[in-house]
């Protein structure tokens, strides 16, 4: 077994799973890398269950124990080759660099790290993989709720350049979610955006969605959202 097989074994099981060793998987399919150099004792106090929830839940998985865990992080963390280091050290020189615009080198930083965390390894191939199964839907869905809605428009918007088979659901009223319930394929792709607070609505259309073999793309907060355990991607 490797990272890739537990972590996806964690999302298939997690609804099985009790109410504290749920609180533990999200935590460690959240946080690969901090489950690769931190205690389980500081894992667990994070997750905000008992140390023993951890090695519970390794054993679940049918490993020996929390170590035997951990060490699958660890060897997925050695294989992989990040170039963060080179890119913060031209951060820090471009930072002299600029000197008394402190505070607008900070706000571009900030944006610089929240990409640089989108390029993750895991992330890119996920994002590869959404790609390919964009560019080969029937019709694409576009989905999002209260917050969420601008996501979803933004993506539909853009795409409306080059693309004529996206479409927008009006997710503020009925007509529009109405409109598609006897239309979807599962030769369809929906891309879902689902933040905190998570709509009802939106859950229970995208898990109706999916139960037509429609096939979900979600953007959203965790891998174990409500989006995310009905999501290929």
């Amino acid at each position: 077994m490797d990272r890739e097989q537990l972590c996806s074994q964690l999302q298939q099981q997690f609804e099985d799973f009790p109410r504290q060793e749920r609180a533990a998987a999200s935590f460690i399919l959240d946080n690969p890398h901090e489950i690769a150099v931190m205690s389980m004792r500081d894992i667990a106090r994070l997750a905000n269950v008992p140390p023993s929830t951890m090695t519970r839940l390794a054993k679940r998985m049918g490993l020996s124990g929390y170590d035997a865990l951990r060490e699958l992080f660890i060897d997925a963390l050695r294989g992989q080759n990040s170039a963060y280091g080179s890119r913060a050290h031209d951060l820090v020189e471009l930072k002299q660099r600029v000197g008394e615009q402190r505070v607008i080198q900070d706000m571009a930083n900030n944006a610089i790290e929240q990409i640089q965390s989108m390029c993750s390894h895991d992330n890119l191939r996920a994002i590869s993989r959404a790609v390919a199964l964009l560019a080969g839907a029937r019709q694409v869905y576009c989905l999002g709720m209260r917050s969420s809605f601008g996501v979803a428009f933004q993506f539909s918007h853009v795409a409306s350049y080059f693309a004529k088979n996206v479409r927008l659901v009006e997710g503020a009223g009925e007509s529009g979610v109405m409109s598609i319930i006897h239309q979807t394929s599962p030769k369809d792709v929906a891309l879902v955006c689902s933040l905190p607070r998570y709509s009802r609505r939106l859950i229970t259309l995208t898990n109706y969605l999916h139960q037509q073999g429609v096939r979900i793309i979600t953007i959203t907060d965790s891998l174990t959202s409500p989006t995310a355990r009905l999501a290929a991607e």
